[in-house]
């Protein structure tokens, strides 16, 4: 399973590079380890992915962000 986490970020390029630079130290610093970052359809929120579902609630909490609906990993591999 596949948990994602919406954050909210600043659209300040300047207060982006901060808030991605405290999100990464905060995660090293607990060490989790998420499997991706992208930005979010949304200029001002970014997607953080964790393969493990407490992993991505305390990282939602700690940062106001939201746990979105799980997705089967399985289910998003392009069919050939």
């Amino acid at each position: 399973m596949l948990y994602i986490v919406e954050v909210p970020i600043s659209p300040e390029p300047r207060r982006l590079i901060d808030e991605m630079s405290q999100m990464r130290t905060w995660l090293d610093h607990m060490q989790f380890q998420p499997i991706g970052f992208r930005q979010a359809s949304s200029a001002s929120a970014c997607r953080v992915d964790f393969t493990d579902e407490g992993q991505a609630k305390v990282f939602a909490k700690a940062f106001s962000g939201q746990l979105l609906r799980p997705t089967d990993t399985a289910t998003d591999l392009p069919l050939s």
